[in-house]
């Protein structure tokens, strides 16, 4: 220790203290020291934080941080909400501490999705027409439309959309916490019982015109999400669709994707108005109670492109295992990609008014002397159960023809039959 000529503890304001810029660098701390007796090997037999955080290793606050309330756990059984931006952003505080930002942004159309078709209904790549005679970017990057959250039971947020237009996008993300001074060397606790994912128990969009519903990754939809307007949708993305969820448009929806798993146990259900061009599930699709699925018109009708983290109307192009062993088969786009089985149980419905759309002609019938049509193929990684005694009771679609995997997609049957609902691990009952 330094001390002075007379042999006294040097004063504070000789303290050597470093600066850059005229600014005091934050004070350090030996890093190497230990906080606790047990070796390490104790905590990772015991991965659990609490037993971390009861021999403070790593150590919950820094020497020096200052102190400050220590929040319980579980924190309550309600979320906090906080207006940001004018009403166009949302703070959500959720019960076990995660936080969010609900944001209404300037929708853009991914490139080469675009509105011009071909006869064909094909997309052409990099086309897109103006929404509401504006090219999306081209003014001011304002959004439109504002949002309201407020608390629900169970400790779900319900959100209220104004004002909103098909070039408006709600945005549903983790909100990131500021680094507190002094504890840079702390360990946040806290956040080790978060689940970073959003439960939300209602959305009404009031205008009935929105882009998109962003939560692929971080929120759960648990109850009714409303847009009855008659303009199309681009995507809706959710974590989960969990019991007492349900969705209802009146026009198309180009892509509804769910990252794991959708379980419906009570009417509607999934009501599109017109068509549904992509629906993607990472897991299990279950129906029951009522629920069901019910698309007003086409799936499939438009190939929509990949969108954010999903996949999507190529993906059986991009993955060869899935198409079969015939190397020279056109391969189709597919109108629906479920990765997990589909359950449909008593007094539910998977139902295409209008049925699964044609994307291409892939040749000529030798039984008919017919185009046989290139179907969007609704393609099932693993099996479809329904409750009914027949298969067609409960999958009802116009000139539905469901095989298991043993068709190659895209080719015809003996029968001049193209597959355009297939199930790999077979259907039950067995297609009649």
């Amino acid at each position: 220790m330094s001390v002075d000529r007379k042999e006294g503890r040097r004063t504070n304001h000789r303290a050597f203290r470093p600066t850059l810029e005229h600014e005091t660098l934050e004070t350090r701390v030996l890093m190497s020291g230990k906080t606790s007796n047990l070796p390490g090997a104790v905590f990772l037999r015991n991965p659990k934080p609490g037993v971390a955080f009861e021999n403070n290793n790593p150590q919950f606050l820094s020497p020096g941080a200052p102190r400050f309330p220590v929040a319980q756990f579980p924190r309550g059984n309600k979320v906090a909400t906080r207006t940001a931006h004018g009403g166009q952003s949302v703070i959500v505080a959720a019960p076990d501490g995660s936080h969010f930002r609900i944001s209404l942004t300037q929708f853009i159309p991914p490139a080469g999705q675009g509105q011009s078709q071909t006869g064909s209904g094909a997309n052409v790549p990099g086309a897109q027409n103006p929404i509401q005679g504006q090219v999306p970017g081209g003014g001011p990057v304002q959004p439109i439309g504002t949002v309201r959250a407020y608390s629900m039971s169970r400790g779900r947020v319900g959100l209220i959309i104004d004002g909103t237009t098909t070039q408006s996008e709600l945005d549903i993300s983790p909100q990131p916490f500021p680094q507190r001074k002094g504890y840079a060397h702390s360990f946040a606790y806290g956040q080790t019982n978060q689940s970073k994912v959003l439960d939300i128990g209602q959305i009404t969009v009031n205008s009935g015109q929105i882009g998109a519903i962003l939560g692929f990754h971080t929120a759960n939809l648990s109850g009714p999400l409303v847009s009855l307007g008659t303009t199309a949708i681009d995507r809706i993305a959710f974590n989960n669709l969990l019991p007492g969820a349900s969705i209802q448009t009146n026009g198309d929806l180009n892509t509804l994707d769910v990252l794991n798993n959708v379980k419906l146990d009570r009417g509607p259900g999934i009501v599109i108005g017109r068509d549904l061009n992509l629906f993607n599930v990472g897991q299990n699709l279950t129906l029951q109670n009522g629920a069901s699925l019910n698309v007003g018109r086409f799936l499939g009708a438009t190939p929509q492109p990949p969108k954010g983290t999903g996949t999507g109307s190529n993906i059986v192009a991009l993955n060869q295992s899935l198409v079969g062993s015939g190397t020279s088969t056109l391969v189709p786009a597919v109108s629906g990609y479920v990765q997990g089985n589909i359950v449909i149980g008593p007094g539910s419905l998977f139902s295409a008014a209008s049925g699964i759309a044609a994307s291409s002609i892939i040749g000529t019938s030798a039984v008919t002397n017919q185009p046989i049509p290139n179907p969007s193929v609704f393609l099932v990684n693993g099996s479809v159960t329904v409750s009914s005694p027949r298969l067609s009771d409960q999958l009802v679609s116009p000139a539905l023809n469901p095989f298991t995997f043993g068709v190659n997609i895209g080719s015809s049957t003996p029968s001049g039959q193209v597959a355009n609902f297939i199930a790999r691990s077979g259907f039950e009952p067995p297609n009649p």
